[in-house]
Parts: C-alpha cells; sequence; structure tokens
C-alpha cells in the first residue's frame, strides 16, 4: 500500500506557505515516510539521539498498532538526521506517559536541496507490535519554525 497527501495547516486545515508532500508506503516489514518539505531554514534544537529536537523544525509521525489511541509511538526526524522515539500512553485529560525507547530501531535519511528538504524514514512493523488483523493507525506532522521562533508551523497529514 502506497498513499501520498499534500498536509495542510493542522489547526485550520488551510494550505500553508510551508509547502510539504507526505508518502507512506506499508510493506510487509516496515511503515516507510517520506516528506517532501519546502522553504524550511533547517533549524535544529538537538543532535543527540532522544534529544528535544520537537523544540525545532521536525517531520513526525504518532503510530498506534492496538486501535485504542492510548498507545502509539512518536518518532521525529530533525533536518540534521536526529532521531527521537518514544513510547506513549495517554490516559486521557492531558496525562500522557513517554517511555524513551533505548534502543533507536528507525532508519533515517535526510537530503538538503537549497531551503528544502526530503526526510524519509523507515520504521520495522514487528518492533511497534503491528497485528494485520488490528491494522494500523497514524498521523504524520511537519513542523516548521522559522528559525527556533515559538510560533511554529504545524502542519499535518490529517488536521484537527
Amino acid at each position: 500500500m502506497k498513499i501520498k497527501k499534500t498536509l495542510r495547516n493542522y489547526r485550520t486545515g488551510d494550505p500553508t506557505n510551508r509547502p510539504t508532500e507526505c508518502e507512506i508506503t506499508l510493506t510487509d516489514t516496515h511503515i516507510i515516510f517520506e516528506f517532501d518539505c519546502k522553504n524550511s531554514q533547517f533549524y535544529c534544537a538537538g543532535n543527540t539521539y532522544n534529544s528535544d529536537i520537537f523544540e525545532g523544525d521536525v517531520c513526525e509521525a504518532f503510530i498506534c498498532t492496538d486501535g485504542s489511541l492510548k498507545h502509539y509511538f512518536e518518532i521525529e526526524v530533525a533536518p540534521n538526521n536526529c532521531v527521537f522515539l518514544m513510547k506513549i500512553t495517554n490516559h486521557g485529560k492531558g496525562d500522557i506517559e513517554l517511555e524513551p525507547v533505548n534502543e533507536c530501531f528507525v532508519e533515517s535519511q535526510v537530503t538538503k536541496n537549497g531551503n528544502d528538504y526530503v526526510c524519509k524514514f523507515s520504521v520495522p512493523l514487528d518492533k511497534i507490535g503491528y497485528d494485520k488483523e488490528k491494522g494500523i493507525l497514524f498521523n504524520a506532522f511537519r513542523i516548521e519554525t522559522d528559525g527556533g521562533t515559538t510560533d511554529k508551523y504545524l502542519i499535518a497529514w490529517q488536521p484537527a
């Protein structure tokens, strides 16, 4: 299965001045996210595994394999190819538990061209508990910070 979509402003659903295409491929062994990101300043807020890279520009996916939306993985990749990987448990009403994944199993690659970049990452299905009967739920985002300013562009596969 392969699907491709133009991401939109998360809050309004409108097009954005940070054009982003995302292609998601589901194979027998992996789920692969490929983001084509335009108009970036490549602000990276960290350069070590599981640092707070979400404070800068990232491409990210939330992946749920148990159907509950209470347990999922958060995967982020910054323009410097730094990776953030957490298991999340959502207990409701803003009570979220983060569990770092000590060994990174995400393979990622970032290619830059002018002010644009392509971010591709691959997640092994067996590492995230994928069951073909239960399926897989996801959302994909691009966060662009305009060089680290706090008013971020939040661009989503499925806007709010």
